[in-house]
């Protein structure tokens, strides 16, 4: 009898396709999953531990069985998803600053994990109101192919200046002088209105007197503020009116 040759028997594999990974992620069991009907080994490419540019990528597969008589290789592809990393934007809250200072790299001072380029809004050099604001962060990754880009935001307070008062100390002046603005010539360094006591006209007694002043900035950017003078009323000598008596006999 002639002698018939069995045809080998093709393996079946079983290989589900994987979840997406984020970029970073080296493939490891998860991905290099296949299973076979029969015993065997199987060699992966790309292998376990490589890592892969965002983006679909085919994974493929070749089995060997362990029965070479009876079994073929055979070859298995799955398609995996790798998706773009974002990167991690690190912003510590920036210390309180005065109103007037203008921001600078001490409050734009995000640092992102991967190399890039922030823009940050409002920018270097702006001078924000008084209050809380709130900065901006948007970052481009220089690896744009495997990275997102990413926003962060800091809020941080900005408070209000105290502004400066000049006002000379006035020259004395005489008991019933009423007081007008040679004495209250108090100026601030930013508009505003000035509230004096004692008040304009007023005719103060005579020895030793403290004027104040409170300052209303016309802005919310700015603290009210108070300042005092002191001023000498001195007394006046009375004028003594004594007209020639009449001869008497």
């Amino acid at each position: 009898k002639p002698v018939i040759a069995a045809s080998q028997e093709k393996p079946v594999i079983t290989w589900p396709t994987s979840a997406p990974i984020v970029y970073g992620t080296v493939l490891g069991a998860a991905e290099l999953n296949a299973r076979a009907s029969v015993p065997g080994r199987f060699a992966y490419t790309p292998a376990a531990g490589e890592m892969l540019a965002a983006g679909m990528h085919a994974i493929s597969v070749t089995f060997t069985p362990a029965d070479a008589a009876d079994y073929s290789t055979a070859q298995a592809t799955v398609s995996l998803t790798v998706t773009k990393a974002t990167p991690a934007i690190a912003w510590p809250t920036p210390a309180p600053i005065v109103y007037g200072a203008a921001i600078s790299s001490t409050q734009l001072n995000a640092t992102a994990s991967v190399p890039g380029k922030f823009v940050f809004t409002p920018g270097d050099g702006e001078v924000l109101a008084a209050g809380v604001q709130t900065l901006t962060a948007s970052f481009t990754p220089a690896d744009a192919t495997n990275y997102t880009s990413a926003q962060a935001a800091v809020s941080f307070t900005v408070a209000r200046a105290k502004p400066l008062i000049s006002w000379p100390a006035p020259a004395s002046i005489a008991y019933g002088t009423a007081l007008s603005d040679a004495q209250l010539n108090a100026t601030a360094s930013v508009p505003g209105t000035i509230v004096y006591t004692p008040a304009a006209g007023e005719v103060p007694s005579a020895g030793k007197h403290t004027l104040s002043a409170t300052f209303n900035p016309a802005t919310a950017d700015y603290t009210s503020a108070q300042s005092e003078v002191a001023l000498v009323v001195t007394k006046v000598t009375p004028v003594i009116t004594w007209p020639t008596p009449a001869p008497i006999a």
